[in-house]
């Protein structure tokens, strides 16, 4: 594998918490309609997402020169819990208008 050089120290965890972060809005997307409240929609992307991350850390164990990491499982955690408050944040503050 090529290494490419980082821009900055914590350039991995940023993407990571990124790509979570969209898997959470993706996941939220396709849920919205189907889950009764967004207190349980919430809670439901955000464990998915924390499992997803935890089974993928796990994989990466097995992979030669890669590496299971808890930072990493942080930032996914940490990118879909930013987009999961906001996302809530945004949905409740509609509620309230109408």
């Amino acid at each position: 594998m090529v290494a490419v050089p980082d821009l900055f120290s914590w350039q991995d965890k940023f993407i990571h918490a990124l790509a979570y972060a969209l898997m959470a809005f993706f996941f939220w997307s396709a849920a919205v309609g189907a889950i009764s409240t967004h207190a349980k929609l919430a809670l439901l992307t955000l464990l998915f997402c924390a499992i997803y991350g935890a089974t993928d850390e796990w994989h990466q164990s097995f992979i030669a020169g890669r590496d299971a990491s808890l930072f990493d499982w942080l930032a996914d955690i940490t990118g879909a819990l930013l987009l999961t408050a906001a996302l809530w944040k945004r949905e409740r503050g509609l509620l309230e208008r109408e």
